[in-house]
């Protein structure tokens, strides 16, 4: 799975090549890395909107459209976002799982080997409930030590000993759901 930095870098460049850009019509060659949408609602959300910025939340590329639309990518092991300088000729096993033409002849694509990531299709409402499940951005001024220190401070141990070693679980308040395990001799 792609590091924090890494889709900052993917956002970053996106932004910079995107920005702008309007989409024209949404392709689809492989719905299982679609959520909260259908093939059809994907394209008749991003038709015709214009790309706003394109910037990262958590793991995830999240592209702001001008129709209030956005659409969260997340790449996961595999998944690429890449700028085509023309339209898209499919090409045998190039692993292409949805295109975007843009209005300037050019194609956003998303390819994605072994279609581990997803893209996530939001309208406004359901991008903040979205977001409010992300712990908060490390790269954000709203992030300190008092934040990492809570989040650290919520340990629970494991009522079971293994192997001499009593594990304690130290949620990660950063991501729900996520724990990392520490190893203390008893």
């Amino acid at each position: 799975m792609p590091e924090l930095p890494e889709v900052e870098t993917i956002a970053r460049d996106l932004n910079g090549g995107v920005a702008g850009a309007t989409i024209v019509d949404a392709r689809v060659f492989r719905r299982d890395v679609l959520r909260s949408c259908t093939p059809a609602s994907l394209r008749a959300a991003t038709a015709g909107a214009r790309i706003e910025r394109a910037w990262r939340r958590a793991k995830h590329v999240v592209l702001d459209l001008s129709n209030g639309h956005r659409i969260t990518v997340s790449p996961r092991f595999t998944g690429a976002l890449l700028i085509e300088p023309g339209a898209w000729n499919s090409g045998r096993g190039d692993y292409t799982v949805l295109v975007f033409p843009l209005g300037d002849g050019r194609t956003l694509r998303y390819r994605d080997v072994r279609r581990l990531g997803t893209v996530t299709l939001h309208d406004a409402p359901a991008f903040t409930a979205w977001e409010a499940t992300i712990g908060p951005e490390p790269l954000e001024p709203a992030f300190s030590t008092a934040t990492l220190s809570e989040a650290n401070g919520k340990a629970m141990p494991v009522p079971k000993s293994v192997g001499g070693a009593t594990i304690t679980l130290l949620p990660l308040a950063l991501k729900p759901g996520a724990y990392t395990v520490k190893w203390q001799a008893v």
